[in-house]
């Protein structure tokens, strides 16, 4: 049946290496692409399935929370059943899920196969991470995760361009339907390349599993429903946030005093591995928060239909791809500490060119930035995928990857969740005081339209006004999350330096 006959930390060669990448690669795409092309279809969906704003949010809040679930137990189902079957079904569930979401005929049904389709696909990060690092040796790490990286980091670049055409020229529900073939593919390539892993055997710790679960459940609940909900003035959120409170201090508590606890205790001895989960959670944030709101940016503020906002955010992507080109190549020769401190500055100093922007941005300079931001992002996160693991025990890498992919996810959710909430509330508050000094009497409304001056008799002057008093506020709201951003960004660089230059041989 194999046409690998080896154990999964090899030896390989170069052509088996190929022979294991490619499905691998297919595979970790699937998840990936999906997580971003459903973001564009939502106000088809909740026009075709006659959903409310609130009520199609769902759509994504079931499939990251079902997503986060099964990302933590990647990890017990790959020691019980083995590597190479939890990844086989992993890629057949999201295939059948996905087919199953394109079918759906009610929101009900979506928000369903949605949250399956999230359970089912999140051990395809972790696990191929994993492969990629059991497949090549330790000092080809670096050119191992710049690979991998492509499928991890290209899908939610691309994914708004992909959903948008979809969309726009089929259905959304083809948004779904892509994922089959794909899912063919990756499944029987992997069924007759992926050598199998050992598994260490050790009976799960149960108690901690259901306790993070929950803490980690209602998080995320509560990050992705506090903004449409009024955060602490929503009985729903505070009962979230009370348990997801008491389920981690349980998960702590019984990680700390039993014997064999879910968490290796033994990982977070190791120094790179633990700061590469502060930098990854703050990558999660700078990174994933800038790809939600540059889309608004571009769509709200300069009036881009939903094509050309694609196309605009995917030139990202180059920047990604070069940084990606390179830095399997750096890696070999500068430490890779340096590089992720490289990747944050760029993304920090894209950022603080962000805040210098105004309505009038012109579509050159909002590439050109996008550019270096992507760069900043793929230098980063092919460095930081490197390092972290570089350290570590070959036995502990999918528990450590799924760990790594959980910590991710927190940040990319809690960041967006901060953004949005920023976006909001600013620009009710500079709406408010910017409608406030307008009056008959300031000579400021003068000339401000066409050389025209505003007639505050008139309704459709005054729809003008509205409109572009709004738009400041907007703007201005969109500023200050550029501003938040810098401060993730920049503030995450002193912990570079706490990373060991050198990995062990």
């Amino acid at each position: 049946m194999f046409t690998l006959n080896k154990p999964a930390h090899g030896p390989f060669s170069r052509l088996e290496r190929i022979i294991i990448t490619v499905p691998v690669l297919v595979a970790s795409l699937l998840h990936s692409l999906n997580m971003s092309t459903a973001y564009v279809a939502l106000p088809n969906i909740q026009g075709n399935l006659s959903a409310a704003p609130d009520q199609v949010g769902w759509v994504i809040t079931a499939f990251v929370v079902a997503t986060a679930i099964g990302t933590i137990l990647t990890n017990v189902f790959s020691e019980k059943f083995g590597r190479r079957q939890v990844f086989l079904a992993s890629i057949v569930g999201f295939t059948v899920t996905s087919l199953l979401a394109g079918t759906s005929s009610t929101l009900t049904e979506l928000v369903l196969f949605r949250m399956l389709q999230g359970f089912v696909s999140a051990p395809l990060l972790p696990i191929s991470q994993a492969i990629m690092l059991d497949t090549y040796p330790r000092e080809k790490h670096g050119f191992a995760m710049s690979i991998w990286s492509m499928g991890m980091i290209l899908g939610p670049v691309a994914g708004p361009t992909v959903g948008a055409m979809l969309t726009e020229f089929y259905d959304w529900r083809y948004v779904f339907y892509m994922n089959v073939p794909f899912g063919l593919v990756a499944f029987f390539s992997i069924l007759v390349t992926l050598p199998a892993a050992h598994t260490l055997g050790q009976k799960m710790d149960w108690l901690g599993v259901i306790a993070l679960i929950v803490a980690v459940s209602c998080l995320q609940l509560v990050l992705d429903r506090g903004e449409r909900l009024g955060w602490f003035s929503s009985p729903e959120i505070i009962i979230n946030t009370i348990l997801s409170a008491t389920a981690f201090y349980i998960f702590v508590v019984h990680c700390l005093t039993t014997d064999a606890p879910y968490i290796t205790l033994k990982m977070l001895t190791d120094r790179n591995y633990v700061i590469g989960l502060f930098l990854i959670f703050t990558f999660g944030i700078a990174v994933f928060s800038s790809l939600f709101i540059l889309p608004l940016f571009l769509q709200n503020i300069q009036g881009y239909p939903v094509l050309s906002a694609g196309w605009v955010i995917s030139s990202r992507g180059l920047g990604t791809m070069f940084a990606m080109m390179c830095s399997g190549f750096l890696l070999s020769m500068i430490s890779g500490k340096y590089l992720i401190l490289l990747g944050l500055i760029c993304v920090g100093v894209s950022n603080v060119w962000m805040t210098q922007w105004t309505a009038d941005v012109n579509m050159q300079e909002v590439i050109y930035i996008t550019i270096v931001n992507g760069f900043g992002m793929g230098m980063m996160w092919v460095a930081l995928t490197t390092v972290t693991f570089s350290t570590l025990e070959p036995i502990y890498r999918v528990e450590a990857a799924s760990l790594f992919s959980l910590i991710r996810a927190i940040g990319a959710s809690m960041g967006t969740s901060v953004v949005v909430s920023i976006l909001v509330r600013s620009t009710q508050a500079n709406y408010i005081e910017m409608r406030a000094q307008i009056t008959e009497f300031r000579s400021t409304l003068n000339s401000i339209v066409s050389g025209q001056p505003f007639d505050l008799k008139s309704m459709a002057d005054l729809r003008n006004l509205e409109t572009l008093v709004m738009i400041e506020a907007q703007m201005v709201a969109f500023l200050n999350d550029f501003v938040f951003l810098v401060v993730i960004a920049f503030g995450a660089i002193p912990f570079v330096f706490l990373l060991r230059a050198r990995t062990k041989n």
